[in-house]
């Protein structure tokens, strides 16, 4: 059983190693004596975790830093963890190891929904509030044990808590601040819905119905949800419970009587039929994309840190990440003597995976990149070392172009306001790795550039 990691064309022979440094991360998190649920991403990548005794890690730190690099890109791949920017760093968080306590509420929000399930309930709770943070309409407010608070667009709080039953089994509520519109608490739960579907079984949704009349709340939730779903598939009603449930007279819809009033309560009311509509239905269609986007991106970015650090090291050089990279540096290259000593020579680089990065443009097909932060471009001329671009596309192909001389010769030293590169770069491997070594270090000429290779635009002229 072998194991291709995503990036550097490596082989794994032994995968377990993947899942014994996974099980490292389980034990930090668990010895934080205040169970927040987090570590910084800087600590995973090098391996500051704490280790079984039985464990023994890999004597190559290389190796070591590959392994960790690909079981990190795993976490976030599958949504196991939130990566959220800090001061310091990226801090990645793991709902399902968040501890702290839920203070006392004086009106909790009212539950709207229950749903009951089995599976894997640590990686079904967390993939589900990773994804649910990275939709629009809903914004993750807080994490507790076993319960995330989100918040609408406008502010109104709903969220979902689980319950743990028997072994793999379990059971999330679902509820929302009563102000909040119908449709969206409509979204909420198809999107909770889906997604358990999706990674769980045996799913059993059960309504919290309350009674229009009165305010009571129908009690016997299985018996409802039960004639329901007899209604919708077309089956005759039974007489459950002494005939409490049935249908109602006037449209054939199906009731049930009210224990405090003794008032029919529709089952098939609006909010049901707005949960089965195809309008609701794609619009969650649409934030699952939405969130699977993210997380790709995310994990396309891990795939081409990867790419670099394994490029870099069989060059036999020395590549470094950089923890808070939001000025547009994300990584640096130190070149090494003929004796693998570092010389204090470097690159900077600026990284970038996917195909939207680059647009083809009419009439010459050139490849453009578009500067979307001007003070990006500002502190990439402003560095003592030469700065890269680099661009993986969707083929997986990595190519890689200086942009500092350019910007500061086509801006005139900073007088004018550069928009956009035609990237034009090379094949980012070994060899070229090499021969900028080479240039760097003063032992050749540095390769030609063409000049017409930006384009230049005013700032009154940019989109």
């Amino acid at each position: 059983m072998v194991w291709e990691l995503g990036f550097g064309s490596w082989v794994l022979l032994q995968p377990e190693r993947v899942n014994a440094y996974a099980q490292a991360v389980i034990r930090t998190l668990q010895a934080d004596e205040h169970q927040r649920g987090c570590l910084m991403e800087e600590w995973v990548l090098k391996g500051d975790l704490q280790y079984a005794a039985s464990m023994e890690r890999l004597a190559d730190r290389e190796e070591e830093r590959f392994i960790l690099l690909a079981m990190h890109q795993t976490l976030v791949e599958r949504g196991l963890c939130l990566r959220q920017p800090t001061e310091k760093g990226n801090l990645l968080v793991f709902p399902s190891y968040y501890r702290r306590e839920r203070p006392d509420i004086v009106e909790f929000p009212a539950v709207h929904a229950t749903y009951r399930f089995t599976g894997f309930l640590d990686e079904l709770y967390a993939t589900l509030v990773v994804r649910l943070h990275h939709t629009a309409p809903f914004q993750q407010e807080q994490l507790w044990r076993d319960a995330a608070d989100f918040r609408t667009n406008t502010g109104r709080q709903l969220g979902i808590r689980l319950t743990r039953r028997a072994q793999g089994a379990g059971e999330i509520d679902v509820y929302f601040e009563s102000a909040i519109p119908d449709e969206e608490k409509i979204i909420f739960c198809k999107y909770v819905h889906e997604h358990l579907l999706r990674q769980g079984r045996d799913v059993v949704r059960l309504r919290h119905y309350v009674c229009g009349h009165c305010g009571t709340a129908v009690g016997n939730r299985e018996l409802a949800m039960k004639r329901l779903g007899d209604w919708l598939q077309g089956r005759p009603p039974e007489g459950e419970s002494g005939g409490r449930v049935k249908l109602c007279r006037g449209n054939g819809e199906p009731t049930i009587i009210c224990a405090g009033c003794e008032e029919q309560v529709k089952l098939w009311d609006e909010m049901e039929k707005c949960f089965a509509s195809t309008e609701i239905q794609q619009r969650v269609r649409d934030m699952q994309e939405e969130a699977a986007i993210v997380l790709t991106n995310q994990s396309k970015e891990r795939v081409l840190v990867g790419e670099v650090i394994s490029t870099v090291a069989l060059a036999d050089q020395i590549c470094r990440e950089f923890t808070v990279s939001d000025q547009g540096i994300d990584m640096e290259i130190e070149f090494t003597n003929d004796a693998y000593e570092a010389t204090g020579a470097k690159l900077y680089l600026q990284l970038k995976s996917g195909d939207s990065y680059l647009r083809e443009r009419k009439g010459d097909g050139a490849e453009v990149f578009t500067i979307k932060d001007e003070r990006h471009a500002r502190y990439w001329v402003s560095q003592a070392f030469p700065v890269f671009l680099v661009i993986r596309d969707g083929e997986g192909e990595v190519r890689w172009m200086r942009i500092d001389d350019y910007l500061k010769r086509e801006s005139d030293d900073g007088r004018k306001a550069v928009r956009r590169i035609v990237f034009d770069g090379e094949r980012f491997d070994v060899m070229s790795v090499r021969r900028w070594r080479e240039t760097i270090l003063g032992r050749k000429k540095p390769p030609a550039v063409a000049p017409q290779r930006l384009v230049i635009e005013p700032p009154s002229s940019a989109p």
